[in-house]
């Protein structure tokens, strides 16, 4: 998650706490070393002597570019080809200062070559000239949702935790959003191009970073996916209509850090590291492990991870977890998953250092003179348990990423599986299936028997009633089991979990009334509401664009105004039982795909229109005359022209416009493996389907994308590449291009050679 806590400085953007005014200093003046770091680290021998000296220097090196293809969307493989066939011949012949550079290169250990490594750092890149296109083209698709920009090591733990398609999914701790990214191209990528039937919940503590969140939610377009603003620590309870948990299949707890393995981006980190900064999140991060232990499935699986080295951090808070909860949890053996990714095995020892600088092996030896209230009060939570106890839980089996070993940041990951029940509810559940499964077995044990005996005595009546009241019985004593089993349950927080909340003007805790929920000023949205499909308005948008019944109806929603709405969005099913059994308990930012908005033409035929970013979703449902298949000619002379008129269309695609009534959306579909045969080609290769939703008018089309989908169009389509700062300008009805440029052939002699030295 990166530098952690919760609270801000107090000091104002340029000032220190004080008042006093600081010095800027340049990125290059930025001093990239700290004794008491260096001090620290030696005495924990992460690595050995000889190699610490490496790690340091990487560590004061600045970070490379990594990127990662968005792997669930049918453009990956395009997207892919056009990097390695353009980018990497043109960047090979690129020289800055008279020398070579290291072209872009695929990480060994991402599957599929869709994470991507490129030495030059982020600020060169930006700065270039000599590779301007390059990083237009990243920031371009980076925009749309086609890349994603995020650091090598941060790529692990979604790939750890083994995501499915029909996977409840709780991101705990997800701003800014790359691993969520990750986790819902995960749960898209096993559904099939259908709808999956999981979800994620993407939370947040903070209220603006869950808007973070949105945006980068926006450019996925998935139904599937819910962002909240909650402490991960309090996670509430979502309860089934028989009184259930809802409990989360995969759960990823990226927790709030002191981020000192980012000293490679973020450099300030080498000023400011202290040991207090790790004494200080050690008890959060114990809090958010120890909620996602309960909200998490038996035999599901959770990942823990930090951006820090630290393990006070690290190593302390998953054996005193998995300690605490006594063989319910597992760190898993991922040894043989991703077998490229080199990593060392996690610490049985370690030792803490006091405010003084002064090492301890355990809390016997600190005095009261070298610590502070807080590290007193949780000191035991940062020691390492004994060394039987340490080998036990396998803590050998966390993941240690070092920023030497592959060019990359500093990283830790813990796999850990849920084995057994843990909560009250868990174990009741689990008590009352065990006895069903006693008493259906024998059940069918006497059955067995009796039909033996009435087989040779030639009466064939069974009688069940005394294993139907050995089952009621079971349940009832399960019942009270559980009941006694409440006021005896101890827990690390005794309030996590609990049906309650905070009254902010009083601080107690008040029982949650679902029916009248607290006026939340924080939320400046008006709340989601579903839709009935009966509704007039929602029924003539269904109606008018042919919306087939393969498309579920309930999912639809909108954010009311005045009784009324201006947008309507589409969830998953998965997504809105989630909602309705949650009530007000989840404090929801945002979820769904926009797929109709308010059309500003009175005279329209429909008062809503199709919206860009729900094309994808509405595609296979919209009736067939408002989704015009289109030849190449007609895909080009769409991204030339701002409002091609109907005569600059094929006859072909002439006719199916006009088919459709003036003043409505339809959508323009271009499928390469329609068009193999034709003459006229895209610059690069094309495999997904191109999908562009037009507004019909009396005597032209209008597409309705915004600039970056306009800009990788004109480049992946045509070969022009456009400045991200000068937008294409707009002269007598078509797109001029003077402020773009054509990008290389992409099969041209050049590139065959380069190519083939490959």
């Amino acid at each position: 998650m990166g530098r952690g806590g919760r609270k801000g400085s107090k000091a104002k953007k340029g000032e220190h706490v004080n008042g006093e005014r600081r010095r800027y200093k340049k990125f290059e003046e930025l001093r990239r070393d700290n004794e008491k770091l260096r001090q620290y680290y030696q005495a924990q021998k992460i690595v050995d002597a000889d190699e610490f000296a490496e790690l340091i220097e990487t560590m004061r090196t600045v970070l490379p570019t990594n990127f990662r293809i968005t792997g669930s969307r049918q453009q990956a493989t395009d997207i892919r080809e056009q990097i390695m066939t353009e980018f990497v011949p043109y960047i090979r012949e690129v020289r800055i200062d008279g020398a070579e550079i290291e072209v872009p290169h695929p990480l060994p250990w991402y599957p599929s070559n869709f994470g991507w490594q490129f030495s030059i750092p982020r600020i060169a890149l930006k700065k270039s000239q000599e590779l301007a296109k390059f990083h237009s083209f990243l920031v371009t698709e980076t925009e749309i949702g086609n890349i994603s920009r995020q650091e090598a090591v941060s790529m692990v733990p979604p790939l750890l935790l083994d995501v499915h398609s029909d996977h409840f999914v709780l991101d705990m701790c997800a701003a800014p959003g790359s691993k969520t990214a990750q986790l819902v191209e995960a749960l898209h990528a096993g559904a099939a191009g259908a709808v999956p039937a999981g979800l994620v919940v993407a939370n947040d503590a903070d209220y603006k970073r869950a808007c973070m969140l949105v945006h980068q939610m926006n450019r996925l377009t998935s139904p599937n996916i819910v962002v909240t603003n909650h402490s991960g620590e309090r996670f509430p309870n979502v309860r089934t209509a028989a009184g259930d948990m809802v409990q989360f299949d995969r759960i990823l707890c990226d927790v709030p850090c002191s981020g000192d393995g980012t000293t490679r981006k973020n450099v300030r980190v080498w000023e400011s590291w202290s040991p207090d900064d790790a004494h200080a999140l050690n008890p959060l991060q114990t809090k958010i492990l120890q909620r996602a232990a309960y909200l998490l499935k038996t035999g599901g699986r959770l990942v823990y991870s930090t951006c820090s080295l630290n393990p006070v951090e690290n190593e302390a808070v998953v054996a005193h977890v998995l300690d605490h909860f006594e063989g319910a949890l597992r760190l898993v053996d991922v040894s043989s998953e991703l077998p490229a990714l080199k990593r060392r095995p996690g610490l049985e020892t370690w030792k803490v250092m006091a405010r003084d600088g002064s090492m301890h092996e355990s809390p016997a030896t600190v005095t009261a003179d070298v610590t502070s209230r807080s590290m007193r009060r949780h000191m035991e939570g940062f020691f390492p348990l004994s060394p039987a106890r340490m080998r036990e839980l396998e803590i050998e089996r966390c993941l240690r990423i070092y920023p030497h070993l592959q060019n990359t940041g500093g990283f830790f990951v813990a796999v850990i599986e849920k084995v057994a029940p843990i909560s009250v509810d868990e174990r009741r559940k689990a008590a009352i299936a065990a006895e069903r499964a006693a008493a259906i077995s024998g059940l069918r044990k006497e059955q067995a028997a009796e039909f033996k005996r009435s087989a040779e005595d030639e009466q064939p009546t069974l009688d069940v009633q005394p294993a139907d009241a050995k089952r009621q019985k079971t349940e009832a004593d399960a019942g009270e089991d559980a009941a006694a089993d409440d006021a005896k349950c101890c827990t690390i927080d005794s309030d996590v979990g609990e049906d309650t909340v905070a009254d902010d003007a009083t601080g107690k805790r008040t029982p949650y009334r679902p029916d009248c929920p607290r006026d939340d000023p924080a939320l400046r949205e008006n709340p989601f509401v579903f839709l009935d499909p009966a509704n007039s308005d929602l029924k003539a948008v269904l109606d008018y664009y042919g919306i087939k019944d393969s498309m579920s109806r309930n999912g639809f929603l909108s954010r009311m105004e005045n009784d009324a709405f201006r947008s309507v969005y589409h969830v998953a099913d998965s997504v809105r039982q989630l909602m309705e059994l949650a009530g007000q308990r989840l404090r929801i930012v945002n979820t769904g795909i926009k797929v109709f908005g308010r059309s500003s033409v009175k005279e329209a035929g429909c008062a809503y229109r199709l919206v860009c970013e729900g094309v994808a979703q509405l595609l296979p449902h919209l009736g067939d005359q408002y989704a015009i298949e289109m030849s190449f000619h007609d895909l080009r002379v769409l991204i030339e022209n701002v409002n091609p008129l109907f005569t600059q269309l094929s006859e072909e695609t002439q006719r199916r416009v006009k088919m459709v009534d003036p003043s409505c959306s339809i959508v323009m579909c271009y499928d390469p493996a329609k068009h193999t045969a034709d003459a006229e080609k895209p610059h690069t290769r094309l495999t997904a389907l191109l999908a562009i939703p037009c507004w019909r008018g009396a005597a032209s089309l209008s597409a309705h994308i915004n600039k970056n989908q306009l800009r990788s169009l004109n480049h992946r389509v045509l070969g022009r590449v456009a400045d991200k700062d000068n937008a294409l300008k707009l002269e007598n009805n078509a797109r001029d291009s003077d402020s773009a440029t054509t990008a290389p052939a992409a099969g041209n002699d050049d590139d065959d050679a380069a190519l083939a030295g490959m």
